[in-house]
């Protein structure tokens, strides 16, 4: 009885340990099989390093082995795949072009084929590529045994490859339908289609915002050629409003990639002629009321003090309706002899382009002198 028991004891922990080992062998092939796409890290996937990746195999496995990889962009039906068979052996297991045969493809779209293959180029976008390797079992009678995904993530921006040039970023110009014009740096820029935006620049935005949020004044999605005047057909372009505007690049329907988003604004052709570049200072003793001058940016003031030593001078600010405006430098303190002051509009006033302003100025004395201007944003000069 004795004898009986341990056997059944020993048949027992043996099998338990078989089944420990089974289990280890099984798990342990999988899990010491590593895929490394180090190589591929901060570079775009292209026909020539696709298969520039390696799988290290610290399992007692050695033998055929299918290897998956996956490309798919986010927000995007764009994907492709492939397989292929290799012989995979213990230690690090390096793979090229060279060294993978009769790949099997499949692709989302004929145009990404050949965008891929045929010009070495992937879309605009956030694409995740993944490795997978299926090692097959030494028993027929077991499943094949999948190893864990190796997977880099890369952004496509292409930003350079599209370069604006005309109206330049910040451009002053004169027509209310200018000329818009790029150029682009693809080999294949033959075969390429462009959609052009036009934008307000807002109050308080930057030109991506712009671009992005606000309706377009004018869009094309299908531009064959590097350059387009605004359309007459378009809504109309305003003086002195800033716009921003755009290009995207598309191969059969596919975005390849965008230009920086610039900034134009259309100014008077006449202002320059009319308006001296050095202005003169105002002598506001004489002055009353008269328009003659324009303040670019800021008002040169001059005033001749005989009466008092000293006298403080109070400013105010209206437009040309009458209604009173905050002046931040409103108290200028003179003394005998010429005294000369620039009035910071700029900073010190939130003042319209080309609208009519009146500056009132009293003294002690009691005398009032008020001179009316024109004010003229700076920006808004072309140099």
């Amino acid at each position: 009885m004795k004898r009986l028991l341990s056997f059944t004891l020993f048949s027992l922990r043996g099998l338990v340990m078989l089944t420990a080992f089974l289990l280890l062998h099984s798990t342990s092939r999988a899990g010491n099989i590593t895929v490394n796409l180090g190589v591929l890290d901060g570079s775009e996937v292209n026909s020539r390093n696709v298969f520039d990746f390696q799988v290290i195999n610290n399992s007692n496995y050695s033998g055929d082995a299918l290897i998956r990889g996956t490309l798919r962009y986010r927000n995007s039906p764009l994907q492709f795949n492939y397989s292929f068979h290799a012989n995979l052996h213990s230690g690090l297991n390096q793979f090229s072009n060279e060294q993978v045969s009769s790949p099997t493809w499949n692709f989302s779209s004929n145009a990404f084929k050949e965008l891929f293959f045929n010009y070495n180029k992937l879309p605009e976008g956030t694409y995740e590529y993944c490795i997978t390797v299926d090692v097959k079992s030494t028993n027929p009678e077991n499943v094949s045994n999948p190893v864990i995904d190796g997977c880099s993530y890369y952004t496509v921006n292409d930003i350079f490859l599209i370069n604006l040039i005309e109206p330049e970023n910040n451009a002053k110009i004169y027509e209310l339908y200018p000329m818009l014009s790029w150029v682009v740096n693809y080999p294949f820029a033959s075969e390429l289609t462009y959609r052009i935006r036009v934008a307000e620049l807002r109050h308080g935005q930057n030109n991506q915002n712009a671009i992005t949020r606000n309706p377009p004044m004018y869009e094309d999605k299908n531009v064959l050629t590097t350059g387009v005047t605004y359309p007459m057909t378009a809504k109309p372009l305003q003086k002195f409003q800033p716009y921003v505007w755009t290009v995207d690049a598309y191969y059969k329907g596919i975005l390849l990639g965008g230009a920086e988003v610039w900034k134009f604004t259309i100014i008077e052709d006449t202002l320059l002629k009319v308006i001296p570049k050095e202005q003169p200072y105002v002598e506001l003793n004489i002055e009353n009321g008269g328009l003659a001058y324009y303040a670019i940016g800021s008002l040169k003031l001059k005033y001749l003090e005989n009466a008092f030593l000293t006298d403080t001078l109070h400013m105010s600010l209206t437009d040309e309706k009458g209604k009173q405006i905050n002046l931040r430098d409103s108290a200028w303190i003179v003394n005998r002899g010429d005294n000369r002051k620039v009035l910071a509009l700029e900073e010190s006033a939130n003042l319209k382009h080309m609208k009519e302003y009146i500056l009132t100025v009293k003294g002690q004395t009691g005398n009032i002198n008020s001179l009316r201007f024109k004010y003229v944003n700076p920006i808004y000069i072309k140099e």
